[in-house]
């Protein structure tokens, strides 16, 4: 399974009529959540995808999104920020990862039910998924 996702990133610093440049300013979180909220509406109602995540720090904000298209979604997002207090975004990076590749690449065995209770009761993974 492909996992196709974007991550938006704002800096801090180049937020509009914005006037605490903390890391941790609730102004920030405000604003990351006000355009996460603006950004996802116009995903979800494109049917291009849907929120993931979000993160603040080292002056910047960030969120991210799981998108079937990275073109359409791209595209999506820059035309739903146009003329708004969202548009001046910093970067936009694209993301795909192939997960059940990587799993088989790595010989990884999913452990079950009771490999799992064994894990939780014992500390140990259960004899025949272990590596070695």
């Amino acid at each position: 399974m492909t996992d196709k996702s974007i991550e938006i990133y704002y800096k801090i610093a180049e937020i509009p009529d914005f006037t605490d440049r903390s890391a941790w300013s609730p102004g920030a979180l405000d604003f990351r959540n006000s355009a996460m909220a603006h950004i996802e509406h116009a995903l979800k109602a494109a049917n291009l995808g849907e929120w993931a995540g979000a993160e603040i720090g080292s002056g910047e904000v960030n969120f991210g999104f799981t998108v079937n298209d990275f073109d359409h979604a791209e595209k999506a997002v820059y035309q739903a920020v146009a003329d708004t207090p969202f548009a001046k975004i910093e970067r936009i990076e694209l993301t795909e990862e192939d997960f059940a590749a990587a799993a088989e690449a790595n010989n990884i065995k999913p452990i079950g039910f009771w490999g799992f209770l064994s894990l939780v009761l014992f500390k140990r993974i259960p004899r025949r998924y272990r590596q070695n």
